[in-house]
């Protein structure tokens, strides 16, 4: 953060790793504002449509169907998989 900035790209990825890791520990409530923060950032920097953000909104999905909130992962695991045949087709 100090030498690239808050949310230069590899320091996005930087932070949705460390969330992730969290996440796979099972610290939910650690890695929640982690994998919130990189996908803000990579919306703000990169654009909604970028493999790097499509892969924190499938990330954020994911730690919330978890959590047990199917109502908030729904909706982001939805688009995550929108954004990938948008970008990427059907494959």
């Amino acid at each position: 953060r100090e030498t690239l900035g808050d949310r230069h790209p590899d320091t996005l990825i930087s932070i949705n790793n460390l969330g992730e890791l969290l996440r796979k520990k099972g610290d939910m409530d650690g890695a929640e504002p982690l994998v919130r923060e990189a996908l803000e950032g990579n919306r703000e920097t990169l654009g909604d449509r970028h493999p790097d953000t499509l892969i924190s909104i499938n990330n954020l999905g994911e730690l919330l169907r978890k959590k047990g909130d199917m109502d908030g992962a729904e909706p982001l695991v939805r688009e995550a998989l929108e954004g990938n045949r948008e970008t990427l087709g059907d494959r």
